[in-house]
């Protein structure tokens, strides 16, 4: 899928987090962007993917589709993870299988339609993906040596690789081997807060004389609100626990 830009937000895993998302686009229209894309993974772990999925396709924001929302979309089996702990492979495991349950027959259709990549185009080249360019749930982060990124096959004519997947988010310049600067950015997430990051995050473009200026954006929200929705519903409680217990972190 290839998109024109000039000035543009980008922001990644919601994660079914509505009020987190509420704020992000609040502060994006408040910043007076009109350009804006969603790269993935925009179910699980809070109660409202429906009402998330709802506003992304009421506001037209292009959505990329993550390793979760390929998971949900496809009804694919839950691998669980070696890093998890028991506690967070079981809590995992049935906020997906809620997911499933809860996901209308038309947000499925729609989860499966989502492209796996969007390339920006005018004047410079910007490929935007969910985790990597041949992958949905490859982690790439900050310190991903430089030849792991230049080996990509697609990153010999673009200007800039913005991904999502990791939560962390981080602006970087590596240069090819031809001695060209390469962008590479994350915006970090909005609805689930990783170790020492903000509640929510976004990412901040403008192109200018042919050159490219990226900010990451952070956001606050009530995340006590969210967490004890959590609570009230029927996703695992896990959940609402690691967001109070990193937003005391933040």
């Amino acid at each position: 899928m290839n998109a024109m830009c000039s000035r543009f937000a980008i922001f990644s895993d919601v994660h079914a987090n509505l009020p987190a998302l509420n704020a992000v686009l609040a502060d994006i229209d408040r910043h007076g962007i009109t350009r804006i894309y969603c790269l993935g993974d925009v179910v699980d772990f809070a109660p409202w993917p429906n009402e998330v999925i709802a506003l992304l396709r009421e506001r037209q924001i292009p959505v990329l589709r993550g390793n979760h929302d390929q998971r949900v979309a496809g009804n694919e089996p839950v691998t669980p993870m070696a890093k998890h702990s028991p506690e967070e492979r079981d809590a995992r495991a049935d906020a997906i299988a809620l997911s499933k349950r809860t996901i209308t027959a038309e947000n499925r259709r729609w989860l499966r339609s989502l492209p796996a990549s969007i390339l920006l185009e005018q004047p410079l080249r910007i490929l935007l993906v969910h985790a990597s360019p041949r992958s949905l749930s490859e982690y790439l982060y900050a310190d991903t040596p430089a030849n792991t990124l230049l080996a990509f096959p697609q990153l010999q004519t673009v200007d800039a690789l913005i991904c999502g997947h990791t939560h962390f988010a981080h602006i970087r310049t590596i240069n090819t081997p031809e001695g060209r600067p390469l962008l590479f950015a994350n915006p970090g997430a909005v609805g689930r807060i990783k170790p020492g990051q903000p509640p929510a995050s976004w990412l901040s473009g403008d192109i200018q004389e042919g050159a490219l200026s990226l900010t990451i954006k952070t956001v606050n929200y009530d995340v006590q609100q969210v967490a004890n929705a959590i609570r009230q519903s029927n996703v695992p409680d896990f959940y609402a626990d690691e967001l109070t217990r990193r937003i005391a972190q933040w």
